[in-house]
């Protein structure tokens, strides 16, 4: 087998990883939107209750008003489509505001499915249209009818913000877990594209674009007056649910319709765990300029900024359930805000360190150069993995803890060149981030791994393919010192450093973060995984002992029965949830 077959074999059975791990699958079809509305309004027959004859008479009409869309559609007649797709979810409207049915009663329930599907392929349709993206007025008909579209003073977005709308109910998918809220509205997957001219808008967003969970509103309906050519006036709104959770229908209070999972689902489409976390190990040099800081939603200056960090050979992906989680919590995501941090994984420590915080910096500048958001102010970090070690290096005093660690001699009595010096200093003396009030810990080597060794350490040397200007400012440097006797104090013999040689017991940022304290104020806490055989403190996650996760003076420290993967368990869900919960001064 060639060493590089070797290297990818080794990586995934330490880090237990599996090539079929999972890969984000997802079809889309909005047939199941047409199919959802013609089977409400079928059922409403079966399920209407004192007013049987009235829904049952709308019932026949949805169902013929129905099938003119699908009809109008398959000719190409897209506008003509949506107005009558409006028409529609208007009428499911009218019948819920007419309050003639029980609240909760399945007559109801399926008012709700065939407004929101409706509305939903609504949305699909007139986010095609061009002149969605015009000052209006914006005029659709459905037979002789015709409707004035307005949007909402209270919009959480204009409505020529998303350059696409998928229906979340069109989605089908797999390798996620779905989050939704049943309620009222459509509820959809808006995407802003990334495009030349909003290089800087996007620029700490995803490179597929920024997408967000929408859900649209009917808000109110001003009829044509009878005899007159004006056409009906229909009030839209395009709302975050994760800031509105509520949504009020006449006289009426629904839950505001939401589906938490579907924009990850829409995003991560294809994507595989496995192959796209060895690629950022293996292709560091190719993975380079896409790493940094990504927000999963539009920055905003009142909420506290939740980072999250993958490990070693692992991707952002890893968070997809996490963040739906938490955002789907309506007091927590009326509080938090939820960015990730990626980085070539196979990088050295110390510069992925330095990458981390020169993307803060970078970032702040953008959305809060004055620093006076929360941004600046107040943020929890949380890490898995090697990820931990990047979160801990963000809240220790370091001093010259990592330097000592390279040399006896003063960094100053070193005869670098200038060069060198100014690439070197801030790789190894570095403060605090004084934002970051909390740190959490998910199977962190924090006193390093065992699996870290030096045969597998040289193994994956070979095949990690880290950029020149990466190998030059340390393997380069330490080299130089070596060959002139310059006080290094680390045997130095492979090729080059990886983050795998980074993480051996005794590698020098661990054993710096070993004798570095925490900046007065930090708190933190540990999640740890045994495996289930609950022999803690003599425990190992798989990959990590328990002896390099623990950290003293941790706020909490949960075991959990699982693996190397506690991020996912069910337990540590429902602890990062308490965490942000005490964090942001909530009760239990």
């Amino acid at each position: 087998m060639s060493p590089i077959r070797t290297a990818l074999a080794s990586a995934l059975l330490i880090f237990g990883v599996t090539s079929c791990s999972s890969t984000v699958k997802v079809k889309t079809d909005s047939r199941l939107l047409e199919k959802q509305s013609l089977g409400s309004a079928a059922l409403l027959k079966k399920t209407a209750g004192t007013s049987a004859a009235v829904l049952g008479a709308f019932a026949d009409a949805s169902v013929a008003l129905l099938t003119s869309a699908k009809q109008l559609e398959s000719k190409g007649l897209l506008t003509d489509a949506a107005g009558c797709y409006l028409d529609a979810a208007l009428g499911a409207r009218e019948q819920l505001v007419a309050l003639k049915e029980k609240p909760g009663s399945p007559a109801e329930q399926e008012l709700l499915r065939l407004h929101n599907s409706s509305l939903s392929r609504f949305a699909e349709l007139w986010a095609t249209d061009p002149r969605r993206l015009t000052d209006g007025p914006y005029l659709l008909s459905c037979g002789e009818k015709q409707f004035e579209i307005a949007l909402s003073a209270d919009s959480h977005y204009k409505r020529h913000y998303f350059d696409r709308m998928v229906a979340a109910d069109a989605i089908e998918e797999e390798g996620m877990v779905r989050k939704t809220r049943a309620g009222y509205g459509a509820a959809i997957v808006g995407i802003r594209e990334q495009r030349p001219e909003r290089a800087e808008e996007l620029k700490f967003y995803p490179l597929r674009g920024l997408h967000l969970p929408v859900t649209i509103t009917i808000d109110s309906v001003q009829p044509a007056a009878p005899g007159s050519k004006k056409p009906a006036r229909v009030t839209l709104a395009m709302r975050s649910p994760q800031l509105q959770q509520q949504a009020r229908v006449g006289g009426r209070t629904f839950p505001l319709a939401a589906d938490f999972s579907a924009p990850f689902a829409v995003i991560l489409k294809g994507r595989n765990e496995a192959s796209w976390g060895l690629g950022g190990f293996f292709k560091a040099d190719e993975r380079a300029g896409l790493s940094g800081l990504f927000l999963t939603e539009p920055f905003d200056p009142n909420r506290i900024p939740v980072i999250l960090i993958h490990g070693l050979v692992s991707v952002p992906i890893i968070w997809r359930d996490i963040i739906p989680e938490m955002t789907s919590d309506p007091e927590l995501s009326s509080r938090y805000q939820f960015m990730v941090f990626t980085y070539p994984s196979s990088y050295p420590i110390v510069q992925s360190a330095g990458l981390l915080r020169e993307q803060l910096r970078l970032a702040r500048e953008h959305f809060d150069p004055a620093g006076r958001t929360p941004f600046s102010r107040n943020m929890v970090v949380a890490g898995h993995s090697m990820g931990g070690i990047l979160t801990h290096t963000l809240v220790v005093e370091m001093g010259d803890h990592l330097w000592n660690q390279f040399s006896d001699k003063p960094f100053d009595e070193i005869p670098f060149s200038p060069e060198a010096r100014e690439k070197i200093r801030p790789l190894v003396f570095f403060e605090p981030d004084p934002a970051v009030k909390r740190a959490i810990y998910f199977s962190a080597p924090h006193r390093g791994a065992k699996m870290a060794q030096k045969g597998f350490a040289g193994l994956i040397s070979q095949a990690a393919k880290l950029p020149t200007n990466i190998l030059n400012t340390t393997t380069g440097v330490l080299d130089t010192m070596g060959q002139q006797d310059l006080g290094l104090k680390i045997p130095f013999d492979q090729s080059k450093v990886t983050s795998v040689q980074s993480l051996e017991p005794g590698a020098p940022m661990v054993a710096a973060l070993e004798k570095a304290p925490y900046r007065k104020g930090v708190i933190y806490h540990s999640v740890i995984g045994d495996r289930g055989r609950g022999d803690t403190p003599n425990s190992s996650d798989g990959v990590v002992e328990y002896w390099s996760s623990h950290q003293e003076g941790a706020a909490s420290e949960l075991i959990v029965p699982t693996d190397h993967g506690s991020y996912k368990h069910p337990k540590a869900i429902e602890e990062f949830r308490r965490i942000l919960r005490e964090h942001a001064g909530l009760s239990r």
